[in-house]
């Protein structure tokens, strides 16, 4: 994939309890971050020397083969929601991506070639979907419900022209 650059969206938007910021991948896909409150200034350069920190301590760990990484996979506890907090190109193919774990709170910031982060991306637009398709469950479901109360509050004569 290439061409365009990943940067905030014109929509970035201020809301009640959270806000988004749309990121544009190369590969011309738009993903969606959300915040739910507003980013500690320090906490990336804080969650980068422990992260530098845990793996110089954890020698054992870095001498295992190492594969092509799980970027939605936390190093930490295995989580697969791990997230970008924010991406940046490098030179030619590399990007370098803050990311993090909201189950633990774990932050790592590394750089990553392109493929990776076009499997990373493609990862992230099936968990999009996914959360859309059981949002729309959820939400015909709820409707359902919502008009079997309203027939059966009908059959009981418990609705009346004032409750309109």
């Amino acid at each position: 994939r290439h061409g365009g650059r990943p940067g905030p969206s014109q929509g970035n938007r201020a809301m009640k309890g959270y806000r988004t910021k749309k990121i544009a991948l190369p590969g011309g896909r738009v993903i969606e971050i959300v915040y739910f409150s507003e980013p500690d200034d320090h906490a990336p350069n804080v969650a980068a020397m422990e992260t530098a920190a845990t793996t110089a301590a954890e020698p054992e760990r870095s001498m295992l083969p190492v594969g092509p990484p799980d970027l939605h996979v936390c190093e930490q506890c295995s989580s697969e929601l791990v997230y970008p907090v924010a991406w940046e190109e490098r030179d030619g193919d590399r990007w370098l991506i803050d990311r993090r774990c909201p189950n633990c709170e774990w932050h790592d910031q590394s750089e990553f070639h392109q493929t990776e982060v076009e499997e990373y991306d493609d990862v992230l637009n099936e968990g999009t979907e996914d959360l859309l398709v059981t949002l729309r469950n959820f939400a015909r479901s709820n409707m359902e419900d919502d008009i079997e109360r309203l027939i059966d509050a009908i059959h009981m004569d418990q609705i009346e022209p004032m409750d309109f």
